[in-house]
């Protein structure tokens, strides 16, 4: 397949690997910036790689934008979307995913990663090498997980959230849209959108911690008992 990279910065780079180690055909990059990379030319900006899929010259792409640019990601799928360009979903030989999870279009899967039993991954997300999302999770459109990010099962991480390598979320945990976990961050409790937990092992101490079972749990801090909310 021909692929078009919408974006040629560090992450565009990574997805290029990616595709080539898939078989694909990396025909080109787009950036405004006329960035200088090597391995495929630049053929300009978005609106140039729009046209260049208008005139067969590529067959399919993928958002190349990294976590740094999470809105610019979000409205250049939109873009490509709207254009009736094809999102390739690029998961690496490496990688695991299970026959009963499912993964949406424009998602990028790395070497090392797994998606469990039941999981749900949704459009325009990244999974970094050896990211774990277990057993019924849920990844909603354009959610980022940097290296070695551990999602335990019924882990819920909405729209637009990033999570930086090495963080871990304990099970049935819900991460806030548009919220940012930090690299080595242990999350016991609910992160709401804008939430920034950093710091090691700290888990961020909030008011509630949703449980995505379908019914209340029991939660345990600083030695007294307290009910969570419900799903």
């Amino acid at each position: 397949m021909r692929l078009l990279i919408f974006g040629a910065g560090d992450h565009g780079r990574a997805l290029a690997a990616l595709a080539r180690a898939l078989g694909h055909d990396v025909v080109g990059y787009t950036d405004a910036s006329a960035a200088r990379v090597t391995d495929a030319p630049v053929l300009g900006d978005d609106e140039a790689g729009v046209a260049a899929f208008c005139q067969r010259r590529c067959d399919a792409a993928v958002v190349g934008v990294g976590n740094t640019a999470r809105d610019a990601r979000r409205r250049l799928h939109a873009r490509l979307e709207a254009a009736g360009i094809p999102l390739v979903t690029l998961v690496h030989p490496r990688a695991s995913v299970d026959g009963s999870a499912a993964v949406g279009d424009g998602t990028a899967v790395f070497a090392g990663a797994i998606v469990g039993s039941s999981a749900r991954v949704g459009k325009n997300c990244v999974l970094y090498s050896a990211a774990v999302v277990e057993h019924d999770c849920v990844l909603e459109d354009h959610a980022y997980l940097g290296p070695g990010v551990v999602l335990a099962g019924r882990v819920t991480v909405r729209t637009g959230a990033f999570l930086g390598a090495g963080a871990v979320v304990l099970p049935g945990v819900e991460i806030g849209a548009d919220a940012t976990v930090g690299a080595g961050a242990v999350v016991t409790e609910l992160v709401t959108g804008g939430d920034t937990p950093r710091d090691g092992r700290a888990a961020p101490q909030l008011d509630g911690c949703r449980a995505n079972t379908g019914a209340e749990r029991e939660r345990v801090r600083g030695g007294d008992a307290g009910v969570g909310l419900g799903a």
